[in-house]
């Protein structure tokens, strides 16, 4: 994964995540109706930026820690029922139990699986050897309860 798609996908899902800066947004800026000015639609805007900027910058800044490298770098995944096995190379793995994951979603060419705001494991379908392994993982997230 690229850090430019690690950055898009992270700004996504904190978005998703915090959906309530946008009706926040809107009761804000929609303060001019009340009072006749178009500081409170700048300032939603200047503060919006903001916002976004921050989650830009933090996201960036995880790409270029070394304890996320494996994050960007390919791996191996076995998938079990009891965890998700993130193998770097022969000699390290990674067991990552499905109670630590909070949501899975599954979009038209991948899977996201969601740990927290901004850590995240993101799973094309390219890495799976068929139709039936995807089908199989969407099973396991269903029984799981995690697939959104």
């Amino acid at each position: 994964m690229s850090n430019s798609l690690y950055v898009k996908l992270g700004l996504q899902n904190i978005l998703r995540m915090q959906w309530w800066i946008f009706p926040l947004l809107a009761l804000f800026t929609s303060s001019t109706f009340f009072i006749k000015t178009i500081w409170f639609v700048v300032i939603g805007m200047i503060g919006f930026t903001c916002y976004l900027i921050f989650w830009v910058i933090q996201l960036y800044g995880l790409t270029q820690i070394d304890t996320n490298r494996p994050m960007f770098e390919r791996v191996t995944y076995a998938i079990n029922n009891q965890h998700l096995m993130m193998q770097i190379n022969a000699k390290q793995t990674m067991p990552i139990p499905w109670i630590d994951i909070k949501k899975a979603y599954k979009k038209k060419g991948y899977f996201l699986l969601v740990l927290s705001k901004v850590q995240f494991f993101y799973l094309p379908f390219k890495i799976f050897h068929g139709d039936n392994e995807i089908k199989f993982f969407t099973t396991v997230l269903q029984r799981k309860g995690i697939l959104r």
